[in-house]
């Protein structure tokens, strides 16, 4: 088993929330779940969304961070010496590997995001969106996106910025960025909130998310809902584990884990609140897609007075989020290249941004030069083909199989392993849960209920259900 970074730990429960926190407010908080919940009933998807993240986020999340205390190591080590240890498979380390690729691709597609957020948030604070009109916005992105070198160089900026700060050791790189940044997201949300407040659509956001419509929802309602419990907390890619290898052994292991899901939650509600008020004050519907923000957000906001300042900050949000994400998704493959190459953090990061950027420049060229041009991955049983990609664009190729596909088999992977491999005593004296209950529901979730909803997960990315 490795030992952990010269000794590091968190320095305290607040630390670790607060970076752990930081991994899970993504730019889908943003782009998707205002939209999700309100056109899916409100509060009514808010209930189902918050039953399924203590039903199935809460066990995995215990059972990641266990796993990255118990052996202090990346994931792939992790499960190679649990497995030795326990007499099972060597080949349980393959879900460790996967993990950690996924959170590559992940990132590779984050990247090109937040260069457009960057540069967004560059263009408001030198005026460029003043006057600007519905049409007007809307030609200004499609300008953006299709002129690669434009795009290319916010892509480069923004992964030079993720280079430098993960090439720092953790203290004075992940720990002391998330301790700065997770505040000010905070602070800057707090700021739209105050604004959107002030906008005359804060009635109708609040119906629109808050008021449970239970007339609204459908079959599909529980799994849209399932879905996003899952992928909120950035489960099955390995970062759950690679910062609970620095968790110390004091902190309890449930009680930070509810912390992480609860402020992952309110942030998710409060910033639902505020977009869709902004929106909807400005006579708009909502949209789901991801380019929506860039379309539609400097038109609502130049109608503030200082709306330039506003927007300002809502793409810098949208900028620290991508990159809070995204340091943390690549501390489990920096500390993998590191153990197996013997080389230092400062090189493994490096390597790691070559091979972002690389792979961001297919999603770059995606929207631009191979606009139109799609892949196709099929899986064949003799005559017959069960097409798992369809003519689609190389981004969303890689968001298929980063998110769709490995995510929730290697979350499946992991649970079954600490399930039905690792003893109940180890778990249970790595928890210390206060109350034998606890633990015994816990235990249940995890054997029984847990793997149920994950084949959910995957079936519906299938389109199977």
């Amino acid at each position: 088993m490795s030992n952990t970074e010269n000794g590091f730990t968190w320095r305290s429960r607040s630390a670790f929330v607060i970076v752990a926190a930081g991994a899970t407010l993504s730019l889908n908080d943003f782009l998707t779940f205002p939209v999700l919940a309100g056109q899916n009933g409100g509060g009514a998807f808010l209930l189902l969304y918050l039953l399924f993240l203590f039903a199935l986020g809460l066990p995995l999340l215990m059972v990641e961070l266990m796993l990255g205390r118990l052996t202090r190591s990346d994931p792939a080590a992790c499960l190679r010496s649990l497995s030795e240890q326990y007499k099972a498979s060597v080949y349980w380390k393959l879900a460790g590997i996967g993990s950690m690729l996924a959170a590559f691709l992940i990132v590779s597609t984050f990247s090109v995001i937040a260069g457009w957020s960057l540069a967004y948030a560059v263009r408001a604070a030198i005026g460029l969106f003043d006057g600007v009109t519905l049409e007007s916005a809307k030609l200004l992105f499609e300008e953006l996106t299709i002129d690669s070198e434009r795009t290319l160089l916010w892509h480069t900026l923004f992964v030079a910025g993720l280079v430098a700060i993960c090439a720092q050791p953790l203290k004075k790189g992940l720990e002391r960025m998330m301790l700065i940044l997770v505040p000010t997201m905070i602070l800057l949300l707090v700021t739209g909130l105050i604004l959107a407040l002030t906008s005359s659509g804060i009635t109708d956001s609040i119906r629109y998310i808050l008021y449970a419509d239970f007339s609204a929802i459908d079959s599909n309602t529980p799994i849209l809902a399932l879905q996003r419990a899952f992928y909120t907390l950035a489960l099955g890619i390995g970062v759950m584990i690679a910062l609970g290898r620095y968790l110390p052994g004091e902190v309890s292991i449930g009680y930070s884990a509810v912390l992480v899901i609860t402020v992952d939650f309110l942030f998710s509600v409060f910033t639902g609140l505020s977009i869709n008020a902004l929106i909807l004050s400005a006579g708009y519907e909502p949209g789901a897609d991801s380019q929506f923000a860039f379309r539609i957000m400097p038109v609502i906001l130049d109608q503030f007075s200082s709306g330039y300042l506003f927007s300002t900050l809502f793409f810098l949000l949208m900028t620290i989020a991508a990159l809070t994400t995204s340091v943390a998704l690549l501390e489990a493959p920096i500390t993998y290249f590191q153990r197996k190459s013997g080389i230092s953090r400062l090189k493994a990061a490096v390597l790691l941004g070559v091979g972002v950027w690389l792979f961001g420049l297919g999603v770059v060229l995606a929207h631009s030069v191979w606009n139109g041009d799609g892949f196709t991955i099929a899986l064949f049983f003799g005559d017959q083909a069960v097409r798992l990609i369809n003519n689609a664009g190389f981004h969303d190729v890689l968001v298929f199989l980063s998110s769709h596909l490995i995510q929730p088999f290697v979350a499946l992977l992991l649970c079954l392993f600490v399930a039905w491999k690792i003893p109940q005593e180890v778990s249970h004296k790595e928890f210390a849960l206060s109350r034998q209950l606890s633990y015994e529901a816990w235990n249940y979730l995890i054997r029984y209920i847990v793997p149920v909803l994950l084949l959910i997960v995957i079936l519906a990315a299938f389109g199977l259900i």
